[in-house]
């Protein structure tokens, strides 16, 4: 066996091996499954990822959290969420 030491910055390297961590899998792991695929395929042959919001959501989240900690925040009937909805 070989060893292979690559450079990261900080944070993509926690990220990487959150990434890892939630599938199951050690870095070490994820860049040897990278490596055979390419060689079997001649390509970068696959995608593995994790779902995560889009900007949009994402903007949406964050927004719904300063409502609920804002007390000047309107509040709504259900009746009245659904008026507001249908103007949308």
């Amino acid at each position: 066996m070989a060893n292979l030491t690559i450079t990261l910055n900080d944070q993509d390297k926690k990220d990487i091996s959150s990434f890892c961590d939630q599938i199951g899998m050690t870095v070490s792991g994820l860049y040897n499954v990278f490596t055979k695929q390419v060689l079997r395929e001649g390509r970068i042959p696959f995608e593995i990822k994790v779902d995560r919001p889009n900007r949009k959501t994402i903007r949406a989240l964050k927004e719904g959290d300063k409502l609920i900690n804002d007390p000047n925040a309107k509040s709504y009937t259900y009746e009245e969420f659904v008026e507001e909805m249908k103007r949308w």
